[in-house]
C-alpha cells in the first residue's frame, strides 16, 4: 500500500496528527511520500547505470547489448516510475529503433518529471534540455514540426546544454520543413559557427541555400558537409542529392552527374537513391 492510496483512503475523515503520523511512518519504513521505497530508488539509479554500461558492451562489428539496456532501463521505471533518467534513455533508444509512439511517452515524461525537479536542483536543466531535443526529433520524425519548433527553441536558451550545435542544427531543420528558409539559414550559420565540423549542419545549410536561390553560398556549404574528414560524412546521400541539384542550376552537369552516381550507389531503394537516379536521368551528357 503506497502513501498516495493510504492517504486518499484516510485523508478525508483523519485529524491534522494522523496524516503527520502516516507520513511520519512512512518516512521511517524508508517510502518517500510519492509511495517508492529508497530501495527501489537505489535500485533503480542501478539499473540506469548498468543500462549504459551494456551499450560499451559491443563487438568488433559495432555491435552493442542494446537488448539488454532496454531491459534495464524498463526494469528502472518500473522499480521507480519516476525515474526521469530512465524514460530519456529508454525513449532515445525507441527513437533510434524507430518506435517514435512509445518514444514519444517517454519523453513526454521524462520532460515533465526533469521539469519538476529543476525547482530544487538546476542541474537538472542540461538532461531536461537533452529531453526536450530528442523530443522534438521525434516529432519530426512523426512531421510535427510544429510542435518540435518551440522545443529546439528552448533548447537554443539553454546555457547548461553542451551541444548547442545540435540545438541549432535542429531548429533549422524544423525551420527548413516548414519552408522558412531564411529563419533555417540564420540557424544553421549558428549550428556550424558552433561546431565547424558538424557536416549534417553544413548540409541542411546548404539546402535553404538552394531554396533560397543563393547556389554559390549552397555549393560551398554542401563541399564543407562531404569533403569533411569526420567519419560517416561522405555517406550522408541527401548532401550528394542537393549538391548535385546545386550543380545543375550552376550548368555542372559532369559534376552534378558524379554526384548523383555516388548518392545511387549509397543506397538505390532510399527515397534519395530513387531520386538521384531519376535527376541523373534528365541531366544531359
Amino acid at each position: 500500500m503506497t502513501y498516495r492510496l493510504f492517504h486518499d483512503r484516510f485523508g478525508t475523515w483523519a485529524p491534522r496528527g494522523a496524516a503527520i503520523t502516516v507520513a511520519a511512518f512512512f518516512t521511517v519504513a524508508g517510502w518517500s511520500c510519492s509511495g517508492i521505497s529508497e530501495e527501489a530508488r537505489t535500485q533503480s539509479a542501478a539499473d540506469v547505470e548498468h543500462g549504459l554500461g551494456y551499450l560499451q558492451e559491443c563487438d568488433t562489428q559495432g555491435r552493442c547489448n542494446i537488448a539488454a539496456a532496454v531491459v534495464a532501463w524498463e526494469r528502472a521505471i518500473r522499480l521507480n516510475p519516476e525515474n526521469a533518467d530512465a524514460h530519456r534513455y529508454l525513449g532515445t533508444q525507441l527513437l533510434v529503433q524507430g518506435t517514435y509512439d512509445r518514444a514519444e511517452q517517454l519523453l513526454r515524461r521524462a520532460v515533465a518529471l526533469y521539469e519538476r525537479s529543476t525547482q530544487d536542483d538546476e542541474r537538472q536543466r542540461a538532461p531536461l534540455a537533452e529531453a526536450r531535443n530528442t523530443l522534438g526529433v521525434v516529432l519530426m520524425n512523426t512531421n510535427r514540426p510544429d510542435e518540435a519548433l518551440p522545443l529546439f527553441r528552448s533548447v537554443t536558451e539553454e546555457i547548461t546544454y553542451t551541444t548547442q550545435h545540435l540545438a541549432w542544427g535542429n531548429l533549422g531543420w524544423a525551420y527548413l520543413r516548414k519552408g522558412r528558409y531564411d529563419d533555417a539559414a540564420q540557424a544553421l550559420r549558428r549550428s556550424v559557427t558552433v561546431q565547424p565540423r558538424f557536416c549534417v549542419g553544413w548540409s541542411r545549410l546548404g539546402e535553404a541555400y538552394y531554396h533560397l536561390n543563393d547556389y554559390g553560398h549552397a555549393l560551398e556549404a554542401l563541399d564543407h558537409a562531404l569533403d569533411s574528414s569526420q567519419q560517416g560524412c561522405d555517406r550522408i546521400q541527401g548532401a550528394w542529392l542537393e549538391r548535385a541539384r546545386v550543380r545543375v542550376q550552376l550548368h555542372q552537369a559532369d559534376q552534378a552527374r558524379d554526384d548523383l552516381r555516388r548518392c545511387v550507389e549509397l543506397d538505390s531503394n532510399s527515397p534519395e537513391g530513387r531520386e538521384c537516379a531519376d535527376l541523373g536521368r534528365s541531366v544531359s551528357p
